[in-house]
């Protein structure tokens, strides 16, 4: 009995490891969200804020763009003070030109505003899940 619920239970820890590794990361951070999003969206963008907020390297990474690997650096939390200055507001648009990328605008309480983007995983030959466009060479915050 004890063999059958250690198999099922490890079975049931692969299976969420695998649906996590394959799902939008979500989390409860106060913003405003607007634009034309999805739940999904609205999700990843609360959990880009609540990294930059508590400068949290494991979130950002879990939201970064991770095709290939990201590359989670001191320069990815440029925007952190300016994300504890009080409720951001985010507008998300689809891109015109390519459904697998949108546009985020993020303007902070204290007036900075930040330029990034989201990118499906399928552009990249992965699965059907949303990530921050960080991370990667070349890339700034705010680009």
């Amino acid at each position: 009995m004890a063999v059958v619920l250690a198999l099922a239970g490890a079975a049931w820890g692969g299976v969420s490891w695998y649906e996590s590794r394959s799902a939008t990361p979500s989390c409860f951070w106060p913003a405003q969200i607007r634009g034309n999003s999805t739940g999904p969206q609205d999700g990843l963008a609360r959990c880009y804020l609540k990294a930059l907020s508590t400068r949290d390297g494991n979130l950002m990474k879990a939201i970064a763009q991770n095709i290939p690997p990201a590359r989670i650096t001191p320069d990815l939390f440029l925007y952190s003070p300016d994300a504890r200055a009080g409720l951001a507001s985010v507008t998300v648009e689809p891109s015109t030109v390519d459904t697998t990328f949108a546009l985020v605008t993020i303007k902070y309480a204290n007036g900075v505003e930040e330029q990034t983007g989201m990118l499906n995983m399928t552009a990249m030959g992965g699965p059907s899940t949303w990530r921050m466009a960080i991370g990667q060479p070349g890339q700034l915050p705010g680009q």
